[in-house]
C-alpha cells in the first residue's frame, strides 16, 4: 500500500470520514461528562474493506453504512490513527507506546478482524520493556485486560520470564513474592509464581525448553526417564517432573520418533 495515499495532493481522495468520539475532561459542574468530537481521521473505504473483513461488510455488504461520516466510539484518535497508519504501510513506532496504548489498539485489531495488525501488537506485547520497577504495574495491567486472553497471557508470560531470569533463585522470587503484599498486586504476583513454576526445567534432563513441545517435533529434548503429562485431546506434552507418564524409549524410524512411555506410579 502506497503510503501517501492519505495525501491530498496524491490526487486520489478519501471517501470515508471517521469522526472519533470520547468524554470532555474535566467533568461539569454536575458531574457529568459531555459526549466530545476528539478528531476526523479520513480513509479509503475500498482499501479498508481489503484488510478488514468488517469494513469490508460494513461498506460492500447488505446492509452497508451509507454515510460518509461514521462516528466511532470508546477508543482513542490515536489509536484509530495508528490502525490506519498500519493499513496505509506507514512507519508505526510500536515501542513508543505504553502498556495500555497497545491494548487501545488491540481493541481495534480485534473489532475490525486485521489480524496481521494483531500479530505486530503481539510481537510488541512479547517485547515489552521491563524494569523491576515496572513489572508488576504491566502484569497487573495484563490481568485486568483478560477480555483480550491471548494478549495478556503472551503478556504475563513475558512479565514472569523477566522476573524469573532477574531473580534467578527460589529464595529471590519468594522474598519478591512477599513484598507485594499489600501492594495491590497480591493476586497477579501469585499468577506469576504460578507461570514461573511452569517453566522448572525437566528433572530428568533439566531443560527449560522440554515444556509446551511437541514430542514428535521436538523428540531431541525428551530423554528416556523424562517425566511428562500428556493430554489426550492434544499432541502436545508438558514436562513436570513426578505426574503423567514417564518416557521409556525414544527410538527413530523412517520418518520420525517414536515416543514409548509408561504411566508414572
Amino acid at each position: 500500500m502506497h503510503p501517501s495515499l492519505l495525501d491530498p495532493s496524491f490526487g486520489i481522495p478519501t471517501d470515508v470520514t471517521f469522526q472519533i468520539m470520547g468524554l470532555e475532561h474535566p467533568e461539569t459542574e454536575n458531574g457529568t461528562k459531555k459526549e466530545i468530537m476528539l478528531g476526523e481521521l479520513r480513509a479509503h473505504k475500498l482499501i479498508l474493506g481489503l484488510f478488514s473483513p468488517v469494513f469490508k461488510s460494513g461498506f460492500y455488504g447488505p446492509a452497508k453504512e451509507t454515510k460518509d461520516k461514521i462516528e466511532v466510539r470508546e477508543t482513542t484518535l490515536e489509536a484509530f490513527k495508528l490502525m490506519l497508519d498500519y493499513i496505509y504501510s506507514k512507519d508505526i513506532d510500536l515501542n513508543s507506546l505504553s502498556v495500555l496504548e497497545l491494548y487501545d489498539a488491540v481493541n481495534l485489531a480485534e473489532k475490525y478482524d486485521i489480524s496481521k495488525f494483531m500479530e505486530k501488537l503481539k510481537t510488541q506485547m512479547e517485547n515489552v520493556p521491563l524494569t523491576m520497577d515496572s513489572v508488576m504495574e504491566v502484569a497487573d495491567t495484563a490481568a485486568q485486560f483478560n477480555q483480550f486472553p491471548t494478549m495478556s497471557e503472551t503478556l504475563l508470560h513475558r512479565c514472569a520470564t523477566f522476573i524469573n531470569e532477574t531473580l534467578k533463585t527460589p529464595a529471590s522470587l519468594l522474598l519478591f513474592a512477599t513484598e507485594q503484599s499489600g501492594s495491590g498486586y497480591e493476586v497477579t504476583v501469585l499468577k506469576l509464581m504460578a507461570k514461573i513454576k511452569e517453566m522448572d526445567p525437566c528433572s530428568n534432563c533439566r531443560q527449560r525448553f522440554c515444556q509446551n513441545g511437541n514430542i514428535m517435533l521436538k523428540h531431541d529434548q525428551f530423554y528416556a526417564g523424562c517425566n511428562i503429562s500428556m493430554n489426550p485431546k492434544s499432541t502436545y506434552y508438558q514436562s513436570y517432573g513426578m505426574r503423567g507418564y514417564q518416557v521409556v524409549s525414544v527410538t527413530p524410524n523412517q520418518t520420525n520418533y517414536i515416543i514409548t512411555a509408561k504411566e508414572s506410579n
